[in-house]
C-alpha cells in the first residue's frame, strides 16, 4: 500500500490547555496503520484538546491494561480511558466520538444498536484494519500528544489511582 503521509495528519492542531488535559487516553496499536490514521482523525476533530495517546505496546500500554485486567499484548482493540474506566471495542468508539466536533460527534448515535452488531462489525474492520488504510505515521500533533508515563495531576484528571504514575 502507498505510505504518503495524510493532509489530516498534517493540520495543525490546537495543543492540549493544561491542567485538563488529558481529560481521556486512547490506547491504540502502535504499529497499525489504520489506528494511526485514526488517532490522527481524533485530533483533527475533537472539539476540545483533551485527547492524550498511548501506544498497546508501550510500558505505560501494559501497565494501563494490568490495572483493568486487559492484555496489551492482544492488540484487537483500541481502548479509551475516560472517568477512571477502560471502554474497548464499539463501547470506545462511540464515547471517543462524544469528543468530536459536529458532525461528527453523531457517530456517538451508533451506542443505541445492540452492542452484539457493532462489536460483531468493530471486530470485522480490526481483523482487517492493516490493509484498510494507508500509514499516516506518528508525526506532528500525534507525537505531541503521545504519552510515555502518567504524572499524578494526569492521573488525577483521568480518575486513576496514583500508583499508575511515575515517581
Amino acid at each position: 500500500m502507498n505510505s504518503a503521509p495524510s493532509t489530516t495528519a498534517d493540520r495543525p492542531v490546537t495543543p492540549p490547555a493544561a491542567p485538563d488535559w488529558p481529560g481521556q487516553l486512547v490506547v491504540f496499536d502502535g504499529d497499525c496503520p489504520l489506528c494511526r490514521r485514526s488517532v490522527h482523525f481524533i485530533l483533527a476533530h475533537e472539539s476540545h484538546p483533551v485527547t492524550g495517546l498511548v501506544t498497546l505496546q508501550s510500558a505505560l500500554g501494559h501497565r494501563l491494561g494490568a490495572h483493568f485486567d486487559e492484555d496489551a499484548d492482544d492488540l484487537d482493540s483500541m481502548w479509551l480511558i475516560r472517568g477512571g474506566a477502560l471502554y474497548r471495542d464499539s463501547d470506545g468508539l462511540w464515547r471517543t466520538a462524544q469528543s468530536l466536533k459536529t458532525p461528527w460527534s453523531a457517530a456517538a448515535g451508533i451506542r443505541w444498536l445492540p452492542a452484539s452488531l457493532r462489536d460483531g462489525v468493530y471486530r470485522w474492520v480490526g481483523r482487517y484494519r492493516k490493509r484498510l488504510a494507508t500509514d499516516p505515521g506518528m508525526g506532528g500533533a500525534a507525537a505531541s500528544r503521545l504519552l510515555s508515563a502518567l504524572n499524578r495531576v494526569q492521573c488525577e484528571n483521568l480518575s486513576l489511582p496514583e500508583t499508575l504514575a511515575d515517581p
